[in-house]
C-alpha cells in the first residue's frame, strides 16, 4: 500500500465479445466499490490514524496478508477487546470493593440512624422524667419551705423546749410559757376552718408543755410565797409577772393568790408586832407600845403603820 493521495487507475473493460458481440460492462456492486473508493477523502486524520495502526500489525503486502486482512483486523479488534477488558477487571475489581464497602457503609449507617432514633426516644423519655423530677424537686422544696417555716411558727426549739422543762424560772421561761399559749391559741383558730392532723398534734403537743409550764410556775410561785411570809419578804416583780401569767389557769391563779394573801397576812402580822414591840433598826423608829400611856397617840401610830402596810399591800395587789 503506498500512501500517494491519487487514486488508482481504473482497468478498461475487456475487449472480449459477450453474447452477440456486444462488449460487457462492470456490474454494479464493483462500479459502487469503486466509487466508495473514489469518494475517500485520504486526508481524513482518521483515516491516517487507521493506516497507521494498521501498519503496526500488517506486515508485508503479500497476497495471503491482502486475502486475511479482514481476519486480521478482526483479531487485532478482539485482541484490542481483550486487553480492554483485562484492563478494566482490575477497575472492575476495584470497583467491586468500593461498591461493597459503599454498601457496608450504608448498612453501618442505616444501623447507626436506627441506633440514633432508638437513643432519641430514649433520650427524649429521660428530658420528660427528668423534667418531671425537676418539677417535683422544685414543689417538693417549695412544701419543705412552707413546712420548714410552718414548723418555726407553730413548734418551739429545742432551746425553747430545754427552758420550759428544766431551766429555772426566768424572764425567758415565762415568755416561753406565753408563746406555747399562743401557738395553742392560734391552732385552735386553725381547727375551725381546717381539720388537720398536724394541728390536732399540734394542740395535743402545746397543751401538755403548758400543763408542765404552769406546774412548774405553781410550785415555784409557792415557794415564794412561803418565803413572802418572813418579815423581809418582797414580792419580786419577777414573782408579780409569774402570778400574771398564771391566770391562764383559774384554779392554780386562785390558789396562788390564797397562799399569797396567807403569806402576806403573816408578814404584816410580824411586822407590825415588831414594829409595836422592838421598832424599826437599832430603835428607830421607837416601838409604838412607848406610847401606850397616850392612848391617842398610840392608836394613831398604830393607824399610820397599818395605813402605810395597807398602801404597800395595795399596791402589791394592784401589780
Amino acid at each position: 500500500m503506498s500512501g500517494s493521495g491519487a487514486a488508482a487507475p481504473v482497468p478498461a473493460p475487456s475487449s472480449g465479445g459477450g453474447a452477440g458481440g456486444i462488449p460487457a460492462g462492470p456490474s454494479p456492486a464493483i462500479l459502487k466499490k469503486v466509487k466508495k473508493v473514489l469518494d475517500t477523502r485520504i486526508e481524513a486524520p482518521e483515516l491516517s490514524v487507521a493506516l497507521k495502526e494498521l501498519s503496526e500489525f500488517y506486515g508485508q503486502n503479500t497476497l495471503d496478508n491482502r486475502r486475511n486482512l479482514r481476519t486480521s483486523i478482526e483479531r487485532r479488534g478482539v485482541q484490542v477487546s481483550q486487553n480492554l477488558v483485562d484492563a478494566f477487571g482490575d477497575v472492575m475489581g476495584q470497583l467491586t470493593k468500593v461498591e461493597n464497602d459503599v454498601a457496608a457503609l450504608a448498612e453501618c449507617t442505616e444501623r447507626m440512624q436506627q441506633r440514633v432514633k432508638a437513643a432519641h426516644a430514649t433520650t427524649s423519655q429521660i428530658v420528660r422524667v427528668t423534667e418531671q423530677l425537676q418539677r417535683k424537686e422544685t414543689e417538693s422544696s417549695a412544701h419543705q419551705a412552707l413546712v420548714s417555716e410552718f414548723l418555726a411558727h407553730f413548734r418551739l426549739t429545742q432551746g425553747e423546749m430545754q427552758i420550759l422543762k428544766s431551766e429555772p424560772i426566768s424572764q425567758q421561761y415565762l415568755e416561753v410559757l406565753a408563746r406555747v399559749g399562743d401557738i395553742q391559741s392560734q391552732c385552735r383558730q386553725l381547727l375551725r376552718v381546717h381539720h388537720k392532723t398536724a394541728l390536732m398534734d399540734l394542740v395535743d403537743e402545746t397543751s401538755s408543755l403548758q400543763e408542765t409550764g404552769y406546774d412548774r410556775l405553781y410550785r415555784w410561785l409557792q415557794l415564794q410565797c412561803a418565803h413572802l411570809g418572813s418579815e423581809d419578804g418582797e414580792v419580786t416583780a419577777l414573782v408579780r409577772k409569774g402570778i400574771a401569767a398564771l391566770k391562764g389557769r383559774a384554779a392554780l391563779y386562785k390558789v396562788c393568790l390564797e397562799d399569797l394573801g396567807s403569806s402576806r397576812r403573816q408578814s404584816v402580822l410580824k411586822r407590825f408586832m415588831t414594829a409595836l414591840t422592838k421598832g424599826g433598826p437599832g430603835g428607830v423608829p421607837r416601838p409604838i407600845e412607848i406610847h401606850a400611856q397616850e392612848p391617842l397617840r398610840y392608836v394613831g401610830d398604830m393607824l399610820a403603820w397599818l395605813h402605810q402596810a395597807l398602801a404597800s399591800e395595795r399596791e402589791l395587789l394592784g401589780s
